[in-house]
Order: C-alpha cells, then structure tokens, then sequence
C-alpha cells in the first residue's frame, strides 16, 4: 500500500484530483490533511507528501517518508533540523515557470515605461508631461537559467534582447536560449556594465545569499533595471533602497521581498522607483488546474520508477524567504 498525503497551500485539492490520483494504481490509497492534526495523525505510514502546508508538524511523526512534492517553486522555507533528519527526496514545482517569466518581463517593462509615475499622476488628477523615459533596453542578465529563467531567456530574445545567462553549472538547455552563459563563481562580475535588466530567478541557498550587495547593485549601470522573482534574502534590501534614495538604477520592481514589511512608515514602501507586488508572480486564473496537472505527472512518474523532475538538493538549501 503506498500512501500519499496531500497537504497544498493555496487551495483544496479538486474531488476530480484526487480520483484521478487513486486511480492510477490500485494499492493507491490518498489522504487529504486539510488540518494540522490529520497531517499529524496520518504522517506516520505516509510514503509521500504532495504540498507541504502541515510539513514542519509532520516530519517528527514520519516513518518511512519518501519523497515531498512541495507546491512551492523554491521550497527553501521549509528547511529544518527535521527535514535534514528524515532526508525524503525534495521536488519544487515549476508548473508555473511560464507565468512567473511573464510577470518578471512585464515587471520590467514597467519600470522602463514609467508606469508607476503615470498610475500616481492619474490618482492625484495631473495630466503630467512625458515621463523621464529609460532607453529601450538591449541587453539583459538573468541570474537562474533553470525552468523560470529559460522561459524569461525566450521572452527577452523574442523581444530583441541579447541575453546573458548566469547559472551554477552549464547544461545544453540553459545554453540553447542564451547569447552568453557564466557558469563559474566571479566571470559574470565583469559584465554587469553592459546591463541594461538585471533579472533574478535564482534559489535562496548559502551561496546566493544577499549575492546583491551594496558592492553589486552599485556595479550596474545608473540606468539598469533590477526585478527580483526569485526569494527576497539575495538582495539586500536596505542596500537596495539607500542606492534608490542616492539616484542609482533606473529603478527596481521586487515581487518578493525580505523582510516583508510589516508596517506603512518602512521605508522600502517609499523607495523611488521601486515597484512592489506581494508575491504575486505564480498566480494564475487557472493555478489549481496548473498546479493539479504538475502534481499528477510527478506521481506518474514515481509510480512508473521514473526520475522525477526538479530534485533539490537539501544540503544546498539556506533557510529564508
């Protein structure tokens, strides 16, 4: 018997979902924890967890747990001593790297065209004269050439941009959308005056760590354009808005940002040109659908012993946001 417990995040499994789940084997037998005491309740025969809601509370009662699907694209947040302990095979979830890269290349755009100045114009009742446009950009950097990144690549050359790749280690699809890839620690340092965006896609692990220092952010061009999509801890957001506040960047757009902050007066709300959205980037008309639909291929292929997409590695895991 093979035991699945589904615990996502941001919405309740579909009846349809999970009749689909048990049926693709017999022995298939699918529990959904729609509350910390079921998850703990069924955590010790559970052999998979799909989503991770409950995780924190269920690992201590684990058994034989195999692999966690987390619903998250960066599952980072869910590091723990227990986790680490247990050591399941860790899956992210990248159904969504598609609208992600939208939002990020929209995100951008933004900021070039002034959007924000605009939108405020028009609240306050002013038919404002033409904005201090940015050029349109020609070259843009995207640190994280995994699902999200080649998806951003594809977007960004099929809008006339020469696109630099940074990346850990090279792979031939990170290479096909790509103009340049770096793949070692420090090669990518020496270009970043040719940036015109700055797109971050990366994963929060101890190396990307507030990579964006106050040294970085001030390496890129007066004019660049910096769009975080990625987790909130690789840019150090009190640099980034002390160098806003000085006039450096042609502006930011964070759709993830860390510390959150938790109180009107911060002053990352009235940095100059930086847009904010509240973790918005995978959200979807249809995430459910999406979400459903990426679950039950993953299961597919661990019910089959095929390998399963989007591993990550816990021992490179940083705990943040």
């Amino acid at each position: 018997m093979n035991k699945f417990l589904l615990m996502y995040s941001n919405g309740r499994p579909s009846q349809l979902h999970i009749e689909r789940l048990k049926k693709l084997r017999k022995d298939l037998s699918v529990v959904v924890a729609d509350s910390e005491d079921i998850a703990i309740e069924n955590a010790a025969d559970t052999d998979v967890i799909l989503g991770h809601r409950y995780l924190r509370q269920a690992l201590p009662h684990v058994r034989h747990l195999k692999w966690v699907q987390s619903t998250a694209a960066g599952p980072h947040h869910l590091l723990s001593s227990d986790l680490r302990r247990v050591n399941p095979v860790l899956t992210r979830c990248t159904a969504f790297s598609d609208v992600i890269a939208w939002h990020a290349f929209t995100l951008a755009l933004t900021i070039v065209r002034r959007i924000p100045e605009a939108v405020k114009a028009q609240q306050q009742g002013i038919w404002h004269p033409p904005f201090n446009m940015i050029s349109f950009p020609k070259t843009a950097m995207v640190f994280g050439v995994g699902c999200i990144g080649r998806e951003l690549a594809m977007i960004l050359r099929q809008n006339g941009m020469t696109v630099l790749g940074v990346t850990r280690k090279n792979s031939p699809d990170a290479d096909a959308v790509c103009d340049e890839l770096f793949c070692d620690n420090n090669s990518w340092l020496e270009h970043l005056h040719r940036v015109d965006l700055c797109f971050i896609t990366l994963p929060l692990t101890n190396n990307t760590n507030r990579l964006f220092d106050a040294t970085i952010l001030r390496a890129l061009p007066q004019h660049a354009v910096l769009v975080n999509v990625g987790r909130g801890g690789i840019i150090d957001t009190d640099a980034l808005v002390s160098i806003l506040q000085e006039g450096h960047l042609g502006g930011a757009a964070l759709d993830v940002v860390e510390p959150v902050p938790s109180s009107p007066s911060d002053p990352v709300w009235s940095a100059p040109r930086l847009l904010i959205t509240p973790k918005v980037a995978s959200f979807h008309p249809k995430h459910q659908e999406k979400l459903e639909a990426f679950i039950e291929s993953q299961v597919k292929r661990y019910l089959n012993g095929e390998a399963l997409l989007d591993i990550i590695a816990i021992d490179n895991l940083a705990e943040g946001t």
